[in-house]
């Protein structure tokens, strides 16, 4: 029974974790620093 309580919150983290992520969208902080890269430039505004 501990075993699927433990599996039960362990899995449940990991998927708000990715939920969470991808409902963030494409933001990833890239655009903080003042500075010109390939990455920013095709990264959708």
């Amino acid at each position: 029974m501990a075993t699927i309580i433990l599996s039960v919150l362990i899995f449940g983290s990991a998927i708000a974790l990715v939920v969470n992520r991808v409902r963030k969208g494409r933001d990833c902080g890239c655009g903080d620093c003042h500075s010109s890269c390939p990455v920013k430039d095709e990264i959708p505004k």
